[in-house]
């Protein structure tokens, strides 16, 4: 995606199909099933990738700077209940900058926690999760993002690493590109001009006319 404008310059899809064979052999429920387009109308859990987000929400809070500290022992117990780290043996007193560069879970887990489920969820709206983003495609799903509150310290903190949360393909993506414009969100879009796709259309009319001619 262009950040700039919200242009999708590529997007692929695996499994996919021969369009000029799109059946392939396949009974019409199987193939079906090749058709969709993944990045628009099926959703994922992000996991990590997610982080840059709550990192984004403690910054804009002001609930983090240089001198924050974070100490992974490779788990955190959040309502009693212990929650891991992917690195188990952990990864020791870090920064903030250095949570986010390792990936930490523990470190996440408490920015989250400090966050809070309401300023969380806040942030996680404004970058558009859980709602459509009006990408020029039909079926497009809106993701899953459940408001949570500060009683569910265990939700809260997966959510802070991104587990309990499920996102599109061109949700993902529209979100990071709205921080690597500034913090401007675009509208995603695949058409770059209605006027050219008119254009093309008309061109398309005219020949068809002209064979039947």
């Amino acid at each position: 995606m262009d950040p700039k404008t919200g242009e999708i310059l590529a997007m692929a899809n695996k499994p996919d199909y021969d369009p000029n064979n799109p059946m392939n052999g396949k009974n019409v429920e199987e193939a079906q099933l090749s058709w969709r387009n993944r990045m628009v109308q099926e959703i994922f859990e992000p996991g990590s990738i997610l982080k840059v987000f709550t990192a984004a929400a403690a910054l804009e809070e002001n609930i983090v700077n240089e001198n924050s500290r974070y100490v992974c022992t490779g788990g955190k117990k959040v309502g009693g209940r212990t929650i891991r780290c992917w690195k188990t043996s952990g990864h020791g007193t870090q920064t903030f900058a250095e949570i986010l560069q390792n990936s930490c879970n523990v470190g996440f887990m408490e920015v989250g926690l400090k966050l809070g489920a309401e300023r969380l969820y806040k942030y996680f709206v404004q970058f558009g999760f859980g709602q459509k983003t009006g990408i020029d495609f039909p079926s497009e799903e809106k993701g899953l993002l459940r408001k949570l509150s500060d009683k569910e310290s265990v939700a809260l903190a997966n959510q802070a690493f991104g587990q309990g949360i499920a996102v599109t393909g061109i949700q993902y993506i529209t979100a990071l590109s709205a921080i690597a414009n500034d913090g401007v969100m675009m509208q995603p879009h695949f058409v770059k001009s209605y006027y050219i796709l008119m254009r093309m259309e008309i061109h398309l009319l005219l020949k068809n006319m002209s064979r039947r001619l």
